[in-house]
C-alpha cells in the first residue's frame, strides 16, 4: 500500500503546457466574451460615483450628524451606497460629498433624483456623475456653434386630402420584375389600383415601411438610418442617421420618432442604441441604453415606449431588480418620462409589484396596468392617474391564470379579459396545470363619468377568443367558442344598467379570431385570419340591433384593415402568413362586396394611408346629414360618369390598337403584292395566290394519329368473371 503511494508520487505529472511556437487564433472575446463584460475596469468607478453639491459648510464638531442625515437621504434612494465627505485643513465640509454605487445605472437614477433635492430653506442638491467632470475640465477649443439645417419645403404634406374624388392611398411592398418595389395607389372605386405620381420606386426601403400616424409622411429604413418622404411628389423630408437601424416608431402627433440598432460588438453595450429624434429639426433628443433601461441585451418587445395621447409623457417597464444571488426578479414598476426634458418624472420610477403589462389611455393621461397574483395574493387592475400618480381605480380578483387588457379609442371604457382556474399545480420542470379547467370573464371600466369610475363584469359561458370596442360608440363585441364553431356576441352599454345588455347572438362561424370595427362605428368585420377558409363576416351594427350583411372568403389570409374612411375593408395574404397562400390582397365594400383582387408576387406589406384627426364642427356634420340626399345624388351622378369615361376609354383604346394593326396588315399587304411578279418567276409561272387554282388542287385526306401504343391490362368485369 505504501509502496503503492510512493509510485505515485514518483510519476511525472502531465504537462498542459502549449507547444513551442504555438499561436492561439481564437480571440478572448469569442471564448469567454460573457466573462470580460463583468471585468472591472477603472472608469466604471467614475461611472459609479457622483458628487452632489450645495452640503451646507459645518465644522467638525457636527460633521458626524451632517454624515447621518445624508446618509438617511441617499439610503432612500439605494441603500448600497459609500458616502465620503472631503474636509479642509481646518476639519469643515467643503459643501459637496462623493458618493459610490453599484453600477452606473443606479448612479444616473440617484442624480436625477438628487438633482434640485431641497434640504433646507438654504440648501438645494445639485448632483453631478463623477465621470462627466472631465468633460468640464477637456473643453474643445475648435468647438463651434452647429449651423442651421435649411428647411426642407416638400410642398403640402397633406396633399392627397385634396383629391377632387375623396380618394384614399395605401402603400404596398411587393417584387416587381425580381426587384423589391414600394408603391402608392390611388383606390379607385370599381376600378383596378393606380399608381400616384412619381410614387412606385424600386429598392425604395431595405427592409420596411410605415406611414407616421397623420399619414403626412412615409419612413424607410435604411442601413445608414431612416428616411422621411412627403408632399405631393414624395420627396426626401428629414434624414435621421443611426447605423444598423431596425424598428422605428413615430409618437401620436408625429413630433418625436424612436429608432432602435442593436448593438455592434457580441457582448459589447451600445450606450445610445434607443434614440429619440425631433421630427420637425432631426435633431436627436435623448439617447437610452438598452441594457440600462432593462438589465438585457436584447429588445424585449417593440414599440418600447408606450406614448401619452398628448405626447407629454412616454414610458417603459422599470428595469428588474435582482437578489442577493443576482438572479433578477419580476418588474415591479413603470418609468415614465417628461418628453419636455426627456428625464424621468418626479426623479423616480413608479412601484406596481409583479408588473405584467401597462398601456395608456387614448385620450387622456390615466395608464392601465395588470400586476400579476401570486399565490396568496391577488392580481391587481388598476388605473393610474398621470403626473400625480393616483390611483383612480383597482380591482383585486384572486387566481387569474392570464389576462388581456383593450380600451375603447374614445378613452371611455377599458375592457379586460381574465381567465381563472380554481386550482393549479406547478410541476418539476415548471408547467402549470389548472385542476378543474378555468373559465373566462370580462371586467369593464367605464370613465364616462368624471367624478367616479364604475366598474362592471360579463361572465361568459363559452371559451374567450377575442373582443373589440366600437371606437367611438357604446357597442362591443366578443367572440366566444372554439375553432370548429365560434360566436360573434354584440353588446350595448347601457347607463341604466349595472352590467352591458346584449343585443345580438350571431350564428356561430368556423375559426373566427379577431374583431374590426370600421373607424366611425356602425360596421365590423370579424375574421378568421391564417385558415383554410378564410372567412369575414360583414357585420351591420348601426341599428338597434347587429345584423350579418354578408361574408366573404380568402382562403390564407393573414391581415384584415378598414381605410381611414371606413367605407373599405382591405385582407391581405403576405409573406409570414399561412404556407402555399396566393400572395396578394382584396378590397370590399363596408358591406361585403368584393371590388378588387390582386395577386402579387412577395407581397410584404399593405398599408393604408391614415388621415389626420380633423374633426368637424357640430354644426357642419348636422348640415352634412340634413343634405345628405341631395349630395349622395351628386356622387351617384360622378360615379356613372365615371363607369362611362371607363367605358369610352376601353373602346377609345381598342380603336386606337385596331388602328394600328391595320395599319401594319395594310402595309404587308402591299409589301406582298410589290413581290408577286418575282414570286411568279420562281415558281414557274404559276400564281401560288390565285384563289381559283387553290380550289381546283384541293384534296381531302385523313390522317390517323396513334396517341398511345402501350398496351395496358385491364380488370375484368363481374360479368366476365362469370363466363369464365
Amino acid at each position: 500500500m505504501v509502496e503503492a503511494e510512493l509510485n505515485k508520487e514518483n510519476e511525472e505529472e502531465p504537462c498542459f503546457d502549449d507547444p513551442v511556437n504555438f499561436v492561439d487564433d481564437i480571440d478572448e472575446e469569442d471564448l469567454v466574451g460573457d466573462v470580460l463584460k463583468q471585468k472591472p475596469m477603472i472608469d466604471e468607478y467614475e461611472d459609479n460615483a457622483i458628487l452632489v453639491f450645495g452640503l451646507p459648510a459645518v465644522g467638525q464638531e457636527r460633521i458626524g450628524k451632517l454624515k447621518n442625515v445624508l446618509k438617511k437621504i441617499f439610503d432612500n434612494v439605494n441603500p448600497s451606497n459609500s458616502l465620503h465627505v472631503p474636509t479642509d485643513e481646518a476639519g469643515c465640509t467643503k459643501g459637496v460629498c462623493f458618493v459610490e454605487w453599484p453600477d452606473k445605472a443606479i448612479a444616473e437614477y440617484a442624480c436625477s433624483v438628487l438633482e434640485g433635492y431641497k434640504l433646507d430653506k438654504n440648501h438645494t442638491f445639485q448632483a453631478i456623475l463623477f465621470s462627466n467632470i472631465e468633460k468640464f475640465q477637456d473643453i474643445d477649443q475648435q468647438w463651434k456653434a452647429p449651423e442651421p439645417t435649411e428647411f426642407t419645403d416638400i410642398g403640402d404634406p397633406w396633399s392627397w386630402m385634396h383629391n377632387n374624388r375623396c380618394r384614399d392611398q395605401f402603400a404596398i411592398q411587393y417584387e416587381k420584375s425580381g426587384v423589391p418595389t414600394v408603391s402608392v395607389m390611388w383606390n379607385i372605386k370599381g376600378h383596378d389600383p393606380e399608381v400616384a405620381d412619381n410614387a412606385e420606386r424600386p429598392s425604395w426601403t431595405e427592409s420596411v415601411f410605415r406611414w407616421s400616424p397623420h399619414g403626412s409622411y412615409l419612413t424607410t429604413i435604411h442601413s445608414k438610418g431612416v428616411l422621411l418622404w412627403g408632399g405631393e411628389k414624395f420627396a426626401r423630408y428629414r434624414r435621421f442617421t443611426h447605423d444598423n437601424v431596425q424598428f422605428v416608431d413615430f409618437s401620436p402627433n408625429e413630433n418625436f420618432l424612436v429608432t432602435f440598432a442593436p448593438s455592434d460588438g457580441r457582448w459589447g453595450e451600445d450606450e445610445d442604441c434607443l434614440r429619440i429624434w425631433d421630427v420637425f429639426t432631426g435633431e436627436q433628443l435623448k439617447g437610452f441604453s438598452l441594457y440600462a433601461l432593462t438589465n438585457r441585451d436584447h429588445l424585449p418587445c417593440w414599440p418600447f415606449f408606450c406614448w401619452s395621447h398628448d405626447e407629454k409623457y412616454f414610458a417603459c417597464a422599470k428595469a428588474p431588480e435582482k437578489d442577493r444571488l443576482e438572479k433578477e426578479k419580476k418588474v415591479n414598476g413603470v418609468s415614465i418620462y417628461d418628453s419636455a426634458t426627456m428625464e424621468l418624472l418626479n426623479r423616480r420610477s413608479i412601484i406596481i409589484d409583479n408588473l405584467k403589462t401597462f398601456s395608456w389611455n387614448p385620450s387622456r393621461n390615466i395608464l392601465a396596468y395588470y400586476s400579476e397574483g401570486e399565490e396568496n395574493t391577488p392580481a391587481e387592475f388598476g388605473l393610474l392617474d398621470v403626473p400625480s400618480g393616483l390611483k383612480l381605480r383597482t380591482a383585486r380578483i384572486y387566481n387569474v391564470a392570464e389576462a388581456q387588457m383593450w380600451w375603447q379609442e374614445s378613452g371611455m371604457r377599458l375592457a379586460i379579459h381574465t381567465q381563472r382556474y380554481q386550482k393549479k399545480v406547478t410541476k418539476e420542470n415548471g408547467d402549470v396545470k389548472y385542476i378543474g379547467g378555468t373559465t373566462s370573464h370580462i371586467e369593464i371600466f367605464d370613465l364616462s363619468d368624471k367624478k367616479d369610475v364604475s366598474q362592471m363584469n360579463i361572465p361568459l359561458k363559452e371559451p374567450f377568443v377575442s373582443l373589440g370596442w366600437e371606437p367611438h360608440g357604446d357597442k362591443l363585441c366578443v367572440l366566444t367558442g372554439n375553432a370548429a364553431k365560434c360566436q360573434p356576441l354584440v353588446y350595448r352599454m347601457d347607463p341604466t344598467k349595472h352590467a352591458p345588455v346584449p343585443i345580438s347572438k350571431l350564428d356561430p362561424v368556423p375559426q373566427l379570431n379577431s374583431v374590426e370595427w370600421a373607424p366611425a362605428g356602425g360596421w365590423l368585420a370579424v375574421l378568421a385570419r391564417l385558415s383554410t377558409g378564410g372567412n369575414i363576416v360583414f357585420v351591420d351594427a348601426s341599428g338597434a340591433e347587429a345584423k350579418r350583411s354578408n361574408v366573404a372568403e380568402h382562403p390564407g389570409f393573414n391581415k384584415g384593415y378598414w381605410d381611414p374612411t371606413g367605407r373599405y375593408f382591405v385582407t391581405c395574404c403576405t409573406q409570414g402568413g399561412r404556407a402555399g397562400a396566393d400572395l396578394g390582397y382584396r378590397i370590399y365594400t363596408f358591406q361585403g362586396r368584393e371590388l378588387v383582387r390582386k395577386n402579387l408576387d412577395r407581397l410584404l406589406q399593405f398599408k393604408w394611408r391614415p388621415r389626420p384627426p380633423v374633426k368637424l364642427p357640430e354644426q357642419k356634420l348636422k348640415e352634412i346629414k340634413k343634405n345628405l340626399k341631395t349630395t349622395s345624388v351628386k356622387f351617384d351622378r360622378e360615379d356613372n360618369d365615371e363607369k362611362v369615361k371607363a367605358s369610352q376609354e376601353v373602346i377609345d383604346k381598342r380603336r386606337k390598337i385596331m388602328t394600328a394593326f391595320d395599319s401594319v396588315r395594310n402595309k404587308n399587304i402591299e409589301m406582298v403584292k410589290a413581290m408577286r411578279e418575282k414570286r411568279m418567276q420562281l415558281r414557274d409561272g404559276i400564281d401560288t395566290d390565285d384563289q381559283s387554282l387553290k380550289d381546283q388542287d384541293l384534296v381531302e385526306e385523313k390522317i390517323t394519329v396513334a396517341l398511345s401504343t402501350q398496351r395496358t391490362r385491364t380488370t375484368s368485369g363481374e360479368e366476365d368473371v362469370g363466363e369464365d
